[in-house]
């Protein structure tokens, strides 16, 4: 799973940068994001998310737990004490053997994919009371992409609301030591297959690739 990350050494160049690289004819169409870097990145917080839209990158805040479109018309969280009518999924990870079909996912799998910067991704071993936090980032130093998907609701106590959820899959090699499960995490050249939904993106989410990680 991938419940805290952080983006601390993140930088809107870097970000900037990497998606111009994408393709020829592909701008950054967005201005310079203030990216308030912090090291205990946490679920329902808002962080950057990028994703294609006519052509070119668009980057955006979203809320980390994604919302999904049928709950516009809904409150995000309970209107009274008692009354249990907010939203209550936990959303903030998609697993890849459910995300095309599960029904808060599906639509946003099909649809509205996008990739996620950060710098590294947390995991916890040991027992409760005593756990051990590990800290998980690229060997080379450059930025981590997580594979996401995007929705957006117009709730009545949030208004429009954009959100995101990471995609975990089953974890490999050592990594496995840690936990179970872990993000799937694209390189650039995996983004075009990624972002177009008419692809198949079975691959890519099960290709863990370990080595491309070093534990801090």
């Amino acid at each position: 799973m991938c419940g805290r990350f952080d983006t601390s050494h993140l930088t809107w160049a870097d970000i900037h940068d990497q998606l111009e690289a994408f393709a020829e004819g592909v701008t950054v169409r967005t201005a310079p994001l203030n990216l308030e870097p912090n090291d205990d990145v946490r679920p329902t917080t808002r962080q950057l998310v990028a994703r294609l839209e006519d052509g070119g990158w668009t980057v955006e805040k979203m809320r980390w737990g994604l919302v999904p479109f049928w709950r516009s018309g809904k409150p995000l969280k309970d209107t009274e004490k008692g009354k249990g009518d907010g939203f209550k999924l936990s959303t903030f990870n998609a697993r890849v053997e459910t995300v095309a079909s599960a029904a808060t996912f599906r639509e946003a799998f099909k649809k509205r994919r996008c990739v996620i910067p950060a710098s590294a991704w947390y995991e916890w071993t040991g027992p409760a009371g005593g756990k051990t936090k590990h800290r998980f980032a690229r060997v080379d130093g450059r930025p981590l992409w997580f594979a996401g998907i995007c929705d957006r609701a117009t709730t009545t106590d949030e208004g429009e609301l954009a959100s995101f959820t990471l995609i975990t899959g089953p974890s490999e090699g050592w990594l496995a030591d840690y936990h179970d499960r872990a993000p799937v995490i694209l390189e650039p050249g995996d983004w075009s297959t990624w972002l177009d939904p008419t692809r198949d993106a079975g691959p890519l989410m099960a290709a863990v690739r370990p080595e491309r990680f070093a534990k801090g």
